[in-house]
């Protein structure tokens, strides 16, 4: 046998015993699985910083130097209010749109932390103006776009509703109409009306606003007001650009 055979022969033989041993290694065909680290929820902080003071709401309402800050109140979801039970209002989907930051509206999303104020202004000459103001934590930034998306379809649904609000012990019902409902990119607003034993209240104003993890929550009286929500939406707006300017 020639040199040259020889050396072909040794080269196919070494080729097959590599693809034999190749062919009968264990191939390991199991699902690869990665861990994905879940998305942690927003850490609780102290939102009464973001409320407005009694000086940018004179100035954003031009009521004049006068004007009165009610007691801070920051918690967790305890510190919601309870104005409105949950079998007490109709119809139920427009209970957010007539009363503020209400227990009910928000129990069905993860809050982590609640602020809110008052305040009264105004001059000494003209007629009150006063406000109720609130910053809701959620959990997440997507869990507050999805509370604002969902509250803006039901202020939507309620323009042009009357809300009734039963009122064990006084003698008389509460209703409030709703009207001029307005939505912009981050803000939907709107007018209500509430009469109670054939008086009514001054025309009211609601605004809710949405800024990462957080919702803005505004109720304000304004007699010098025209007509719908502009008030409340500038104040919603000063809420939420503190909030993003200082987070």
């Amino acid at each position: 046998m020639s040199n040259n055979r020889a050396v072909r022969i040794a080269v196919v033989l070494g080729a097959c015993v590599a693809l034999a041993a190749c062919a009968g290694a264990p191939v390991d065909e199991r699902p690869v699985v990665r861990i994905v680290e879940a998305a942690q929820p927003s850490p609780a902080i102290p939102l009464g910083r973001f409320l407005p003071s009694a000086q940018e709401l004179s100035a954003t309402l031009g009521t004049g130097p006068h004007g009165f800050l009610g007691q801070l109140v920051e918690g967790d979801a305890d510190m919601l209010l309870r104005t409105v039970g949950d079998a007490q209002a109709t119809p139920h989907d427009c209970v957010g749109t007539a009363y503020r930051l209400q227990k009910i509206v928000y129990d069905a999303t993860p809050v982590r932390s609640v602020a809110s104020s008052s305040w009264a202004g105004g001059e000494f000459d003209g007629p009150p103006v006063s406000g109720f103001f609130g910053v809701v934590q959620m959990e997440s930034t997507a869990d507050a776009d999805e509370f604002f998306a969902a509250t803006t379809d039901d202020w939507r649904r309620c323009n042009g509703q009357t809300v009734v609000l039963q009122q064990p012990g006084l003698g008389a019902d509460e209703v409030s109409r709703i009207s001029d409902v307005g939505f912009d990119r981050r803000v939907v607003s709107a007018s209500v009306l509430h009469a109670s034993a054939g008086s009514a209240s001054a025309p009211g104003m609601r605004a809710l606003g949405v800024v990462g993890d957080c919702i803005v929550d505004v109720e304000l009286s304004d007699p010098r007001a025209g007509g719908g929500a502009s008030p409340a939406i500038g104040v919603a707006k000063l809420i939420l650009d503190k909030i993003a300017a200082q987070r």
